[in-house]
C-alpha cells in the first residue's frame, strides 16, 4: 500500500473525555488500526454510519456493545487468528465503566441488560455442569456398589477355600484398592457438585438482582386507561436521588428500590391506591376520593422507607390534590396532574402539600377537622400564597393527621 493510499490517522482524544470513556476509545482505536482502512470503508463493511463510528473512537459517543464485537470479529478475521477471551473482557470492563461513568440511564439500561445476558449464560452452564456430575456421581455409585458384592464374594471364597489363600488374598487386597480410590473420587464428586450447586444458587440470585434492576430502569408497565373524571392525584418526589444513588452500591440500591415497591404494595392494599407511574425518582398514585388520597399521601410520608431516604441526605416531598384527570395509554393529563407535581416540587420535607379543591372534598367527605366536625382524621393549615408556573397564582394546604388519629400502618 502506497503512502497516497494510506487512511487517513485518527484524530487526537479530546482532553476532556473522562478516564473510562478514555481507556475504552484507546482500545478500540488500536483494534481499529489493525485493520489498515479509512472510517468511511469501515462504514461500509459492517453498514454503519461513518459519523457514528467516528465518534465512536473519538471518546465522544458510547458504542454500542454489538459495535465492539463486530469490531473484535473482523480484526481477528482480519490477522487469521481466533477471538481471545481475555480481549473481550478487557472490552466488556471499560465499555461498562465507560456507561457508568456517563450515568446516562440508557446507558446503564444496556450494560444492564449485558450483565443478566452473561449471568443467565453462566448460570444455563452451570446448570449443565450439575447435570454431568450428577451422571458421574451415579456412574461411581453403580460401581461402587459392583466391586462391594465382588468384595463380599472374594471374602466369602476366603473363608472356604484355604488352598489358594494367596490368589484370593492378592485379588482381595486389588478390590479393595480400587474401592478406596472409588470412595475418594466419590468425595471429591460430592464435593463439587456442592460447590456447583452454591454456585447455581448464586448466579440465580444475580439473575433475579439484575431482573429487578432491569425493570427499575426500563420502568413500570403502563396501567390499564382509567375513564376521565374527578380523582385525588398524587406525586411523591424524590430530590437528590441520583446523588445518593451514585453513593449506594447495585446491591443497597436495588433494596431500596424494592423497600419502596413493598410500601406502594401494602399502601396501595389499604387505601386502594393505584400506583401508576415511576419515573426516576417520582412516584405517582390516583385514588377515586379525596379521603382516600389524603391518607395515601399521609402514609408514604410516615413510611421506614421515607425515613430512610431522609437519612440518607434525601429530600421526599409530596404534592396531592383532586380535580379532573385525563389517562390515556397510561399517561396523566390535565392540569390537576400538573398542579400536583408542582406540589410535589415546592412542598416541606416529609410534609404533604395539598390544593384547596382536595382540602374542601376532605371537609365535605367529613374527613377533616373544621369548627363543628372534631372527629376527622386530618389538619389542614392554609400556606403562603404563590405563583406556579403555567398556573398561576395558588394557595396550597399543609395536610397533616389530626391529634388523636393514628396511622394505619402503625394500627
Amino acid at each position: 500500500m502506497t503512502d497516497e493510499n494510506l487512511p487517513a490517522p485518527l484524530r487526537p482524544l479530546d482532553g476532556e473525555l473522562s478516564v473510562e470513556a478514555r481507556n475504552l476509545a484507546d482500545s478500540l482505536r488500536v483494534l481499529f488500526n489493525g485493520l489498515g482502512i479509512s472510517v468511511r470503508r469501515y462504514s461500509v463493511r459492517c453498514s454503519r454510519d461513518a459519523g457514528a463510528i467516528s465518534r465512536y473512537l473519538n471518546g465522544s459517543r458510547l458504542p454500542p456493545w454489538e459495535f465492539i464485537l463486530d469490531l473484535v470479529k473482523h480484526v481477528a478475521s482480519h490477522r487469521g487468528e481466533s477471538i481471545q477471551e481475555e480481549t473481550l473482557q478487557l472490552l466488556r470492563d471499560q465499555h461498562h465503566a465507560a456507561a457508568e461513568a456517563r450515568g446516562n440511564p440508557a446507558s446503564l439500561l444496556e450494560v444492564t441488560q449485558m450483565r443478566l445476558a452473561e449471568a443467565d449464560r453462566k448460570s444455563q452452564q452451570s446448570a449443565i455442569q450439575i447435570e454431568v456430575l450428577t451422571r458421574a456421581l451415579q456412574d461411581r455409585q453403580t460401581l461402587l456398589s459392583d466391586i462391594e458384592i465382588q468384595l463380599r464374594e472374594v471374602q466369602h471364597r476366603d473363608a472356604i477355600i484355604e488352598l489358594k489363600i494367596d490368589s484370593v488374598t492378592e485379588e482381595r487386597d486389588e478390590l479393595i484398592r480400587q474401592k478406596a480410590q472409588l470412595e475418594n473420587e466419590l468425595s471429591a464428586l460430592r464435593s463439587e457438585l456442592e460447590h456447583a450447586k452454591l454456585r447455581a444458587d448464586e448466579l440465580e440470585v444475580e439473575c433475579s438482582s439484575l431482573e429487578i434492576k432491569v425493570a427499575a430502569l426500563e420502568g413500570p408497565e403502563q396501567m390499564e386507561d382509567l375513564a376521565p373524571g374527578a380523582m385525588a392525584i398524587g406525586v411523591l418526589e424524590i430530590v437528590g436521588f441520583t446523588r445518593i444513588s451514585k453513593r449506594l452500591n447495585e446491591e443497597e440500591l436495588i433494596t431500596l428500590i424494592e423497600r419502596m415497591r413493598r410500601v406502594c404494595s401494602q399502601v396501595s392494599a389499604i387505601t386502594g391506591a393505584r400506583f401508576f407511574h415511576m419515573r426516576n425518582s417520582d412516584v405517582s398514585f390516583v385514588t377515586p376520593t379525596a379521603r382516600a388520597g389524603a391518607e395515601t399521601a399521609l402514609l408514604l410520608s410516615e413510611s421506614d422507607t421515607t425515613t430512610m431516604l431522609d437519612d440518607l441526605e434525601a429530600e421526599v416531598r409530596i404534592g396531592v390534590c383532586y380535580g379532573q384527570v385525563y389517562a390515556t395509554a397510561g399517561i396523566m393529563l390535565g392540569p390537576t396532574v400538573s398542579l400536583a407535581e408542582r406540589l410535589s416540587g415546592i412542598g416541606p420535607i416529609g410534609k404533604v402539600l395539598a390544593d384547596a379543591v382536595l382540602i374542601e372534598r376532605l371537609g365535605e367527605e367529613a374527613a377533616l377537622c373544621v369548627p363543628g366536625n372534631n372527629e376527622g382524621r386530618y389538619e389542614a393549615q392554609a400556606m403562603w400564597q404563590r405563583p406556579v408556573r403555567g398556573l398561576g397564582v395558588v394557595e396550597p394546604w399543609l395536610l397533616e393527621r389530626a391529634p388523636d388519629a393514628y396511622s394505619v400502618l402503625e394500627a
